[in-house]
C-alpha cells in the first residue's frame, strides 16, 4: 500500500468474509465496502472479521456503514468482529454506540489463526475493493453517493438517540442537496 493511501482488501475463507482497512476508514471507502458487505450478505454470508489493525481513524460515514452492516447481520443472528483497534478508534466506536449492538464485537485477532482458536489455519487472501480518491463526478454516481452517506448517518442516529444531536443537520443537508440534485436531473432529462 502506498503511504497515505486510504483502502479496504477483502477475502473470504470458509463461513467468514475477512476485511482490512489500510489508512482512514473515510467516505471515500466506504460506497465500495457497503457495496460489498451488501451482496456477501445476500449471498448468505454472516460472519465478518474486520481487522482495523492498520486504520488509523475512522469518519462517521465509514463508521455508519459498519453499523448498518452489524443491522443487517440482526436477523440472521450474524456477527461483526471488530479486530486490531488501536484507542482512538475504540474510542470513537463506543462514543457512537456502535459497540452496543448486539451483532458487534472489539476484540484483537490474528487473521492466521481460527477465532475458536482451533490451531493455525491458512490466512485469507485478500483482494482490494475499487477505491476512488476522488469525489464521484456523474450525476447519478453523485447521488448513489449521497444516499449513502445519509443511510450512513441515519444509521448512527437510529442505533443511539444521542447520535442525533450529532448527526441531524448533516442528513437534512445532504437529503435536500439530493432532492437539488434529482431535481436538476429531472429537468434536463425532460
Amino acid at each position: 500500500m502506498n503511504e497515505g493511501q486510504n483502502s479496504v482488501v477483502v477475502g473470504v475463507l470458509g463461513e467468514r468474509v475477512f476485511v482490512k482497512v489500510h489508512g482512514k476508514g473515510n467516505c471515500q471507502i466506504s460506497q465500495p465496502f457497503c457495496q460489498f458487505s451488501n451482496e456477501i450478505i445476500k449471498r448468505g454470508f454472516r460472519e465478518f472479521i474486520v481487522d482495523l489493525g492498520e486504520c488509523s481513524s475512522m469518519d462517521s460515514t465509514f463508521l455508519g456503514v459498519l453499523a448498518g452492516v452489524g443491522l443487517r447481520l440482526m436477523p440472521a443472528n450474524g456477527h461483526i468482529h471488530l479486530a486490531n483497534l488501536n484507542p482512538r478508534c475504540r474510542e470513537v466506536v463506543a462514543s457512537l454506540g456502535i459497540d452496543g449492538l448486539s451483532t458487534v464485537d472489539m476484540c484483537d485477532v490474528n487473521l492466521a489463526v481460527p477465532l475458536n482458536g482451533g490451531g493455525s489455519a491458512p490466512a485469507p487472501v485478500l483482494e482490494p475493493l475499487a477505491t476512488s480518491q476522488s469525489m464521484p463526478e456523474d450525476a447519478e454516481s453523485k447521488a448513489r453517493y449521497a444516499e449513502m452517506m445519509i443511510e450512513a448517518h441515519t444509521t448512527l442516529m437510529q442505533i443511539d438517540p444521542q447520535n442525533i444531536p450529532k448527526f441531524k443537520d448533516c442528513v437534512r443537508f445532504l437529503t435536500e442537496d439530493l432532492e437539488k440534485m434529482r431535481a436538476a436531473q429531472k429537468s434536463s432529462n425532460s
